[in-house]
């Protein structure tokens, strides 16, 4: 029993708003702004129009216990998401291709950029042969983080006395790019790296290995990552020639950012607005009523208010 108007204002205020705020504010039960704002929703959905998939990201949200994992498909050009599935399964990722797209949508998508997780790739060989694979940024500097954190722990068990002090927590120090540490970080790393070469190795073979990412063309990279390779020979870090080999095993994907430019980080954006979403209204059942609120969120580019209690 509401009006066309009055569910606009409504919907509206909950953009920027949790609804518990907008329930408040007109006098109404969460639960009915939060309908309110479904309709709204899908009233704007049904009258745009939706942009062409040619590069698309596929990631998973870690949800808890129960729903453990959400696989998000976005569309990097716009970055808006554009279908959530449960799991992150081949099957999860092969209900969007089949139920989603259509063959000749399918045949459009020319890259697709995802993390190493196999059945997501298997899927997209499967439905879009001629997508390209390109693996993100972001999950390979995540993996050479673990492989320094991996050898923090190894000197820390190794080491005792002072040094063994030295070495214990300061585990995000070494995670962070020293681009971004203060002038008391660094003197602090410095001094850590004094005592210990085997991190300062570490942490240097970490921060070169981002600026793979800055050639344009695929035979410098591929050079310049078989001497980043080369380094490991003597060093004698197995983390790193962990990764060596896993870097090599996947290189197919990590030169096709070279032959297709994709922003890299879309993926990750769209996923933060997904959690902030999340964590403003405390979970959502309704996953369709989720999606909407994330597409709304990147077509308005939508900033939260935030309110601070007063003194």
């Amino acid at each position: 029993p509401f009006s066309k108007r009055f569910e606009d204002a409504v919907g509206l205020a909950c953009e920027s708003a949790a609804a518990r705020r907008v329930a408040k504010q007109f006098g109404l039960a969460e639960s009915t702004v939060r309908g309110i704002d479904l309709r709204y929703l899908e009233r704007w959905a049904a009258t745009r129009r939706k942009p062409a998939l040619r590069q698309m990201g596929v990631d998973e949200i870690h949800l808890g216990k129960k729903q453990k994992f959400l696989t998000v498909v976005s569309n990097l050009e716009t970055g808006e998401p554009l279908w959530f599935g449960r799991e992150r399964k081949k099957e999860t990722l092969d209900e969007f291709f089949d139920q989603e797209l259509s063959a000749r949508q399918r045949r459009g998508v020319q890259a697709a950029c995802v993390d190493m997780w196999k059945p997501f790739r298997l899927s997209i060989e499967q439905w879009a042969p001629n997508c390209r694979i390109v693996y993100d940024k972001f999950h390979v500097i995540q993996h050479a983080n673990a492989a320094v954190d991996e050898v923090r722990r190894a000197e820390f068990f190794r080491k005792g006395g002072r040094t063994r002090g030295l070495v214990k927590g300061k585990r995000w120090l070494l995670l962070t790019r020293w681009v971004n540490l203060t002038g008391n970080k660094r003197q602090e790393l410095n001094s850590l790296f004094a005592m210990n070469r085997r991190l300062l190795k570490a942490y240097l073979l970490k921060e070169s290995l981002e600026r793979l990412w800055f050639y344009r063309y695929e035979g410098a990279m591929l050079r310049y990552l078989q001497k980043w390779i080369d380094q490991l020979r003597w060093q004698r870090l197995r983390p790193f020639e962990k990764l060596a080999r896993m870097l090599l095993d996947h290189l197919d994907g990590i030169l096709n950012y070279c032959r297709t430019k994709v922003p890299l980080g879309v993926v990750e954006a769209v996923n933060g607005n997904i959690k902030t979403l999340l964590r403003r209204g405390r979970g959502y059942r309704n996953l369709r009523y989720l999606l909407l609120k994330a597409q709304r969120m990147a077509a308005t580019r939508t900033q939260f208010v935030a309110f601070q209690k007063a003194a």
